[in-house]
């Protein structure tokens, strides 16, 4: 994928956009450090334990984050264009299911993660009883988005017809007999938490439901059996300049959703997702608990700022600060 648009004026962008940001962060930290330090200040090491030295700064250094799976395509792309950006900064990623994902950033297995969510109040009680206070930063909304078949002509869904879905009482007419067969990316994914609070009060999915484990599983299971639903983040089919985007979006179709009987149907453009004309939308956050200014810092900062926010849009969801157009599935 080309991000050459991305990569010109590395150095205006360092100075005038990113470390702006991050010199905001700096002067948070340092005031808190001074507050609860009694004027004793470390600048890579402010509220670490004694000795604990790092290595890392805001655009060098290698460091670990966590990502939702849901949100694979746009990671990648930030990282690609950060990496590109700050040759001596290297971010891995782990992506994992959603339970995993805050599960890890709970035991410090990781210092900053994207997900399909804030904290709960339970987990902001774990980190200020830890006397951390993470960095919660909407940086997106994207979607659900539900696919059927090649072969389904049933394209044109109300919710109230997914919600029977749900229920377990829906069936096609065509082209397979009998009830919908459900399909989630993980048993504890995002995606899965998102249908179960929206539309089923919390309830436990019925037994037409079933997990695999990735999003691309569930396009390549859908486009095999022509009875499924998937369930599915938009972000895996929403680059319209993606090769894989276009291979995906070969295989099924995207079904088109409205809000009630009678009532127009919208697909998941960033667009109708920004009007809240598409029904299933759902934020996206970057949180920190990183208690120093490292490198998950500067990235953070990169994602939040203009150029990450405009790598956002390119991905095709709706990012949190650049307008927005209409790609066609």
């Amino acid at each position: 994928m080309d991000f050459s648009e991305f990569l010109c004026s590395t150095e205006e962008f360092a100075q005038a956009e990113m470390m702006g940001k991050i010199n905001n962060r700096v002067s948070f930290l340092l005031s808190s450090c001074i507050l609860f330090s009694a004027g004793i200040l470390f600048l890579y090491g402010c509220g670490q334990p004694t000795g604990k030295v790092h290595t890392d700064t805001p655009t060098t250094g290698v460091t670990t984050i966590g990502a939702d799976d849901s949100y694979t395509p746009t990671v990648n792309a930030e990282i690609q264009v950060f990496e590109s950006l700050y040759k001596n900064a290297t971010i891995h990623v782990k992506y994992e299911p959603e339970d995993s994902l805050y599960k890890d950033l709970m035991n410090d297995s990781v210092q900053l993660i994207v997900g399909g969510r804030k904290l709960t109040t339970q987990e902001e009680s774990f980190f200020k009883n830890k006397q951390l206070f993470p960095e919660q930063d909407k940086v997106a909304t994207d979607a659900i988005a539900i696919l059927v078949n090649n072969d389904n002509p049933d394209t044109m869904l109300t919710m109230d017809k997914i919600k029977a879905i749900f229920n377990g009482d829906s069936t096609w007419d065509a082209p397979a007999k009998g009830k919908i067969r459900v399909v989630f990316d993980h048993q504890n994914s995002s995606n899965s938490r998102y249908i179960r609070e929206t539309l089923m009060k919390g309830d436990k999915f019925p037994a037409n439901c079933f997990a695999l484990n990735s999003n691309p599983q569930v396009i390549d299971y859908v486009s095999k059996n022509k009875g499924a639903l998937g369930i599915i983040g938009v972000n895996w089919i929403s680059n319209e300049y993606n090769s894989d985007t276009e291979a995906f979006l070969n295989k099924v179709k995207v079904v088109w959703i409205s809000a009630s009987s009678g009532s127009q149907h919208f697909q998941p453009y960033p667009y109708y997702i920004k009007t809240g004309d598409y029904p299933l939308c759902r934020d996206v956050y970057m949180i920190k608990t990183e208690p120093y200014v490292g490198l998950g810092t500067g990235f953070l900062s990169f994602v939040t700022s203009d150029k990450g926010q405009r790598i956002i849009f390119h991905e095709g969801i709706l990012p949190a600060t650049v307008p927005t157009h209409i790609i066609s599935f």
